[in-house]
């Protein structure tokens, strides 16, 4: 069935991208005809995972404006970042009650997620790694979507899906890009490939044209086939919900691409949890970060876009275009969004001028970011300790863990889905992260 499949589905990663769409497809609910909606749909949680690809600089995301009690911090980083160091004034300074003491500030570009610290929705997670840091890109990322260091082991949030008993009438999870990434990947179940809704089409035309839609019904009519042989029933079942997916998402209206690939991950990431589908959580990542070279003039792009593409994710207004509507009061209430990358920067930079980047490092903060209205269970502020950067006469070459990364996955999968991990017992969850 995978080959008919291919035949009739484009725009989704070529070969790959049909494997992606199947045979999760069978878990999409109402839309695809296979039964009523989980009730619970309704009252669960949404959590948006933002993956920062090649390695964000965690130490100008999140950096020094100030020396606190015990530690020169600005002092080291204004030494050992002569160029791409931004300096007091130019930071968003973390000055909510609790904070000032931390002497931290956000990268310029980062306005809207300022605004919504001030507001109590950000937390800002500091040093996170994991134990016997790896420097390589893929094995680190590896390690940052299993949340196991020292094991061979599934996606974390696949785990969840396989504790959270996924039935075939769910699309709970979707990864959106060409690929299906191992963080969404469990021992029993698994999310759903996506690149966006535009893509997922019938390659042989939409069922305007009388010939493709009666060749799509066929397709469909496999879902009938009997129970009692179950590898065709199942594939049948898998080829009846394609073609329902396909249909529902064809009458649904994209706005127009943003110009920014985070921004228009995000518009598709927003029309899957409104829609009636039970998306749960949702995977997309933002590349670039691996800056060896023109650091801040890069990274300072990526941030602003990731800025802009957060803010249009609830208020629909990305610059000053209205995409789409603000989000609804109720999904609101009820989404995360989650940013990480697979390690930071080292605390001193290459080069000189303009030039001038950073190689590859260790332990870098993460955003937390909760619901714009109140009684949220996130505890916005900064958590955690800040990683010794040394001395001006003697800096540290890197910023060592202060947080390992199963805590906070821990604390996540606690406190906002509900279905702690027991590989995570021994570390637990960080405390104060969630109320």
């Amino acid at each position: 069935m995978t080959l008919s499949r291919r035949r009739f589905l484009a725009g989704t990663g070529g070969a790959a991208g049909a494997l992606m769409l199947s045979p999760w497809l069978a878990r999409a609910g109402r839309a695809a005809g296979l039964g009523a909606a989980d009730p619970a749909l309704a009252a669960r949680r949404r959590l948006v995972v933002i993956f920062l690809g090649g390695g964000n600089d965690g130490l100008n995301t999140v950096f020094p404006v100030a020396d606190v009690a015990g530690a020169a911090r600005h002092s080291v980083y204004r030494k050992v970042r002569p160029s791409i160091g931004y300096t007091p004034e130019q930071g968003l300074t973390l000055d909510r009650p609790g904070d000032v003491g931390h002497g931290l500030g956000f990268n310029p570009m980062l306005k809207n997620v300022h605004s919504m610290y001030r507001e109590g929705r950000v937390a800002v997670v500091q040093g996170v790694d994991y134990p016997n840091h790896n420097y390589s890109h893929f094995t680190s990322t590896e390690i940052w979507q299993t949340g196991e260091p020292e094991r061979t082991a599934a996606g974390w949030l696949g785990r969840h899906l396989d504790r959270a008993g996924v039935s075939e009438e769910e699309l709970r999870a979707v990864a959106i890009g060409n690929r299906l990434p191992i963080i969404m990947r469990g021992e029993d179940r698994q999310g759903v490939g996506m690149v966006d809704i535009p893509s997922t089409k019938f390659s042989d035309g939409a069922d305007t044209d009388l010939q493709s839609r009666l060749r799509h019904d066929s397709l469909a009519g496999f879902g009938g086939h009997p129970e009692a042989e179950a590898l065709r029933a199942l594939h049948g079942r898998t080829s009846r919900a394609t073609v329902d997916l396909v249909r529902d998402l064809s009458g649904t209206t994209v706005p127009a691409t943003t110009g920014s690939r985070v921004a228009d991950a995000l518009v598709t990431a927003r029309i899957l949890l409104e829609k009636d589908l039970g998306v749960e959580v949702i995977y997309l990542e933002h590349n670039g970060f691996d800056t060896h070279a023109n650091q801040r003039t890069n990274q300072e792009n990526l941030l602003r876009q990731l800025d802009d593409a957060l803010a249009m994710f609830w208020t629909g207004m990305h610059g000053t275009r209205q995409v789409f509507e603000p989000m609804s009061s109720d999904l609101a209430a009820r989404t995360m969004v989650m940013t990480f990358s697979e390690f930071g920067r080292r605390i001193g930079e290459n080069g000189a001028g303009a030039g001038a980047g950073t190689d590859h490092g260790a332990a870098s903060p993460l955003f937390l970011i909760g619901p714009p209205s109140g009684g949220s269970p996130l505890a916005g502020g900064v958590h955690g300790d800040h990683p010794d950067m040394g001395t001006p006469l003697l800096p540290a070459d890197n910023l060592a863990m202060t947080t390992d990364l199963r805590k906070v996955y821990e604390s996540v999968l606690t406190h906002w889905l509900a279905n702690p991990d027991p590989l995570y017992r021994r570390t637990g969850t960080l405390p104060g992260l969630f109320r």
